[in-house]
């Protein structure tokens, strides 16, 4: 259920319409939790229904009409109960490890190519990540408390550290397919 709480998190800052929740997700979270527009929208139905936010109609001239959500007393019980609630393990499902896995028919060449183009990706997400990623200093003119930003800064410094670590990984991986007998 971390969607509709992620959800709860961004309204306890203050009110915000489906759109505007997918743009904070996209410019702060999206290394660890993306979402989806349509997922956005179903969780708050639900969350409506739930009585965990309220939504109203904001008129707009020339433009549709806004639908504005806030968070409810109920809402914030919910969210403060679920952050401090540790969370199981989630469970790993990464199917290019699993190509890895049964790579023994395919050629030292052909694992190598699988490595470097995953690694190729993680360089782009880890670039995309740094030119989305506010900076320390971004993140102190963005407001919130001290707390706040330093727990943001927190999540950005994780991001970063898991494309670093399976960079890592992956070029020790390459060294050691190329030392495997061809057969």
């Amino acid at each position: 259920m971390s969607l509709p709480h992620a959800i709860l998190g961004f309204l306890d800052y203050q009110p915000m319409t489906g759109y505007d929740l997918k743009k904070y997700f996209d410019q702060s979270v999206a290394h660890f939790w993306s979402a989806t527009q349509s997922h956005i929208y179903k969780a708050l139905e639900t969350l409506e229904k739930d009585g965990m936010v309220e939504s109203k109609i904001i008129p707009q001239e020339g433009k549709p009409n806004r639908r504005e959500y806030h968070i409810t007393q109920a809402g914030r019980a919910e969210l403060r109960r679920w952050v401090v609630t540790p969370l199981p393990l989630a469970a790993t499902r990464e199917a290019w490890l699993i190509q890895i896995f049964f790579s023994h028919a395919s050629s030292n060449d052909e694992i190598v190519a699988l490595l470097q183009d995953r690694a190729n990706q993680i360089g782009a997400s880890l670039e995309a990540f740094h030119a989305e990623t506010p900076s320390p200093e971004e993140n102190a003119a963005a407001g919130g408390s001290e707390r706040m930003r330093r727990l943001w800064q927190m999540t950005a410094d994780y991001g970063a550290a898991y494309y670093k670590s399976e960079l890592a990984w992956i070029e020790t991986a390459i060294e050691n397919v190329r030392k495997l007998p061809s057969s």
